[in-house]
């Protein structure tokens, strides 16, 4: 294992997690410790640089929306299937559900400007993305020491 294939995991894995990092983990020939290491804290890093963004990009959506409310008549909201499954996620789950699913079906800046937008307490979301994050790690890492799959 070279460190560049750490560094190029470790930066995978704060963007795309289940389908992306940990596979290419264990393809790498990471041992199980080493793959839940490295991409959870990959993982750890994405979130907290994500939840952090996601504060201020929400901020700066909200401003513009005042100013367009000032200029432009409120065009109604169109809903596709894609955000009623958000906010069917959101109103069923809450938090819980969009930190379980981030890492395995969103990506984690996508899951983590969701949850910015929707919960108010960054502590809470931080605890509950990195509890998800290191479940998921636990888990697909598991697969391989538990059964032998080849990823």
């Amino acid at each position: 294992m070279d460190w560049w294939e750490i560094v190029i995991i470790f930066l995978v894995s704060t963007v795309k997690f289940v389908f992306g990092a940990v596979p290419m983990a264990l393809a790498a020939g990471f041992s199980f410790f080493e793959a839940v290491t490295v991409t959870s804290l990959g993982g750890f890093t994405g979130v907290t640089v994500f939840v952090f963004m996601s504060e201020k990009i929400v901020a700066r959506i909200k401003k513009r929306k005042l100013e367009k409310l000032h200029d432009h008549p409120v065009n109604k909201k169109k809903f596709t299937k894609k955000n009623k499954i958000i906010v069917w996620v959101k109103m069923r789950f809450g938090l819980l559900g969009i930190a379980f699913l981030t890492p395995l079906l969103l990506s984690i800046p996508i899951g983590c400007f969701l949850a910015v937008r929707y919960f108010k307490h960054k502590q809470k979301i931080l605890v509950y993305m990195f509890c998800s994050i290191l479940f998921w790690s636990v888990s697909v890492s598991s697969v391989k020491l538990l059964f032998n799959v080849s990823v």
